[in-house]
């Protein structure tokens, strides 16, 4: 293509862009009534872009709304979650290893077939609520062009169903966020088979490997084809891995009324955020604001005139590996075989092979390997939590709070669900409430840290835990709850979890929590600025005596554990923690393992190194550890300040930074004062294929449950067209903690 040619198409290109965004009437003010299958529902942009939508029924127009809202300012992002939960992105998108890699992943997931079984489960409320939310989409898909992207890319959505709809909620509960849970187990997995590390495992995964044998270990030794780490993930999901939401009752209020606030933190590095924002008002009295998913009916976060309530991940353990033993593509039980279902599906041109037991375990194996049928031997199996009835869970867990009046109407809906979540809700009658929900099966044999042999059928899952397994608390003597992903179990009750986020972030909120007499929403705001690192407090003292008379010691010691964007002793500790991480682990691992674990499994390394941390132990710990740390951040830190080295960038979730900057599609750059393990969490890592991504406060939200306000920010704002006036809002406010207000 020429110079000429391609002026002459990127003008066309832009060109088509504006009026498109102009036929959109994309500005304050702008408002349309829209007729969905006989339900006149009116939209209107606020000033600060929300669209607000006021319809008659609640128990119908909501999801209609939302379904429309969803297609009009989310289409691309909507269809690339279908595509990605089904794995078609090779067959729509232009052909990368990554999206092979994911389409192998979603297929083996199986998650379509799963939501197909599942409809005739479906209360027939709940689906005439879907199929309100699929008019919605689809009114608004035969009625408006395709975007740019998808033109260029010769890409003709079909019109939605529920089996589609349903597959991305799954998506988003098993491979979005109970994945976590597989990427432990394939750690400990790996390092047992391939080291010489199991009491390490033992003490940084206590008491969950104390049924680990030297039996075991020479199994996973015989497993084969195990798919690297690295290719465990999908980047084109939701990945809710850290968050905090808390509430106070009126006895800890300036109001006298219930407090809540919620921060769930996500993968910002992608444009448009992955929430999405919207306001719903009924002419039968329901009033309610929050945040969704595109392509995921239903409130996730948000608050009514009667209730306020979050989620945070609560680290549930509901997804296992298994050791099958494959002889003659058949698996054994009890020295019995039976025949594996056989898939055999095209991606990108490839013949690709997937097997499942009658149980579900679905067999997992590498790229190179998939392409064939499978041969004889042991196998890793990958199980999740995936029930007949689990798609209804998950349906009513997110359409319940739209119509709910008070906590005791909602708590036990939440108690069931296939997220695994810590809600906490607050409601206008002045009551407050933790709720612990999923669906965590029943394991005899283990806690579900181990892969177990899959041919012994006591290994094997034992149905569900009941709602009531799970820990509850209503109005708290204390006047709070809050949750940071920590580690919540109930003693006198079965096992739910066997991994959970380190306590520095909970513990630091509880501190907030009780650092005045009386709080309020300013209060709150504060608090979810706050860059304290207890973290820090904790690593500081066990390095510090090894500085010798370096010019940041004094520095150092005289840090008051706080990132501001100016801070150099936040900037040399940043520095100072990656290099602890890198050169405890080289105690155990080879400097390629150790860099791999560090890329690909962030999250479970750092209980690694705070279970060092805590030894005391100066076999694990040694001096010479510690001296070599400073070394080499000394030689490597410059003198920066802290917002020099912590920066985001945000690039659109489709084109990934590939295009010039001019286009405006990327934000890159962004200085931060995000911090690791600090309330207002901050933890850049790479993705399994080597992508930079960036987990921290993809939502804030405020409110008093005394007044009909709510105070927001969702940085990327509302739109997912590249050209709308407000693609890539709030980013400055989310740095800056400046919230919007929003009358319920």
């Amino acid at each position: 293509m020429t110079r000429t040619q391609f002026s002459i198409l990127l003008g066309l290109i832009l060109g088509y862009l504006v009026l498109q965004v102009h036929w959109q009437y994309e500005y304050p003010g702008w408002s349309e009534t829209v007729n969905i299958t006989g339900s006149l529902i009116s939209f209107e942009r606020s000033a600060d872009m929300i669209l607000l939508a006021r319809a008659k029924d609640t128990s119908i127009d909501f999801f209609k709304a939302l379904g429309w809202s969803h297609a009009h300012d989310r289409y691309v992002q909507l269809c690339i979650f279908r595509l990605a939960s089904q794995g078609l992105l090779t067959k729509h998108l232009p052909y990368s290893e990554n999206l092979f890699k994911q389409d192998i992943k979603s297929h083996q997931m199986n998650l379509l077939d799963s939501s197909l079984k599942s409809i005739p489960h479906i209360s027939p409320r709940h689906l005439k609520q879907l199929n309100g939310y699929l008019d919605g989409i689809n009114t608004y898909i035969e009625t408006h062009p395709r975007p740019l992207e998808f033109i260029l890319f010769n890409y003709r959505p079909e019109l939605f169903t529920i089996a589609d709809v349903l597959t991305i909620y799954k998506f988003i509960a098993y491979a979005g966020l109970n994945d976590i849970c597989l990427i432990v187990e394939k750690l400990v997995l790996e390092v047992l088979r391939e080291t010489d590390n199991s009491d390490l495992m033992k003490m940084s995964f206590s008491p969950h490997l104390d049924g680990l044998s030297d039996e075991l270990i020479e199994v996973y030794k015989t497993i084969k084809d195990i798919r690297p780490i690295g290719d465990q993930e999908t980047s084109h999901v939701p990945k809710l891995t850290n968050s905090n939401n808390w509430a106070v009752s009126g006895k800890l209020s300036e109001s006298g009324s219930p407090l809540l606030g919620s921060d769930p933190h996500m993968d910002i590095s992608k444009l448009p955020n992955i929430f999405y924002e919207s306001h719903y008002i009924g002419e039968d009295g329901y009033n309610i604001f929050g945040i969704s998913a595109a392509g995921a009916p239903g409130i996730v976060m948000g608050r009514s005139k009667q209730l306020a309530f979050s989620i945070t991940f609560g680290m549930l353990d509901m997804s296992d590996y298994f050791v099958e033993n494959i002889e003659n593509m058949k698996y054994e039980r009890d020295g019995r075989f039976y025949p594996l279902t056989e898939r055999v599906i095209s991606i990108a041109g490839k013949n690709c092979y997937f097997y499942e037991t009658i149980e579900g375990h679905s067999i997992e194996r590498s790229l190179e390997s998939v392409q064939k049928p499978i041969d004889s031997g042991r196998y890793l199996a990958a199980k999740y939590a995936l029930t007949v009835d689990a798609d209804s869970k998950i349906v009513d867990t997110f359409f319940s709070p739209v119509m709910a009046k008070n906590i005791f109407e909602i708590k036990k809906t939440f108690s069931i669900n296939s997220l695994g979540t810590n809600y906490v809700v607050a409601d206008s009658d002045g009551n407050i409430a933790y709720q612990q929900g999923g669906n965590v099966p029943i394991r005899k044999t283990s806690n579900g840290l181990l892969p177990l042999p899959a041919w012994k059928s006591e290994n094997l899952w034992q149905g569900y835990l009941p709602g009531e397994a799970y820990h509850s608390i209503i109005n708290p003597p204390e006047g709070f709850v809050a949750t940071a992903n920590n580690h919540i179990q109930d003693p006198e009750k079965p096992v739910v979890a066997t991994f959970s986020a380190l306590s520095h972030r909970v513990n630091r909120i509880n501190q907030l929590l009780q650092s005045k007499e009386k709080l309020s929403t300013e209060d709150f705001k504060i608090f979810q600025s706050d860059t304290h690192s207890l973290f820090a407090e904790q690593i500081v003292p066990i390095v510090a005596p090894h500085l010798g008379s370096s010019d940041i010691e004094k520095e150092l010691r005289e840090w008051d554990y706080v990132s501001h964007l100016d801070s150099k002793p936040a900037a040399f500790f940043k520095l100072l923690h990656q290099n602890l991480k890198r050169n405890v682990l080289l105690q155990f691992f080879t400097p390629e393992r150790a860099d791999k674990y560090i890329k690909y499994s962030a999250y479970p390394l750092y209980v690694i190194l705070h279970k060092v941390l805590e030894s005391n132990n100066s076999t694990l710990l040694p001096p010479a550890v510690l001296q070599k740390t400073v070394r080499d951040t000394l030689a490597q830190y410059k003198g920066e300040k802290y917002g020099e080295l912590e920066k985001i960038d945000m690039n659109n979730m489709l084109f990934a930074g590939k295009l010039p900057s001019w286009l405006g599609l990327d934000r890159q750059n962004i200085p931060t004062s995000h911090c690791f393990q600090c309330v207002k969490v901050g933890n850049p890592r790479f993705s399994q294929f080597g992508a930079p991504i960036y987990i921290s406060q993809a939502w804030r939200m405020v409110t008093d449950m005394g007044t009909n306000v709510v105070e927001s920010i969702l940085p990327g704002g509302p739109g997912g067209n590249i050209l709308s006036n407000f693609y890539a809002r709030e980013i400055d406010a989310l740095i800056e903690g400046t919230y919007k207000k929003i009358e319920l």
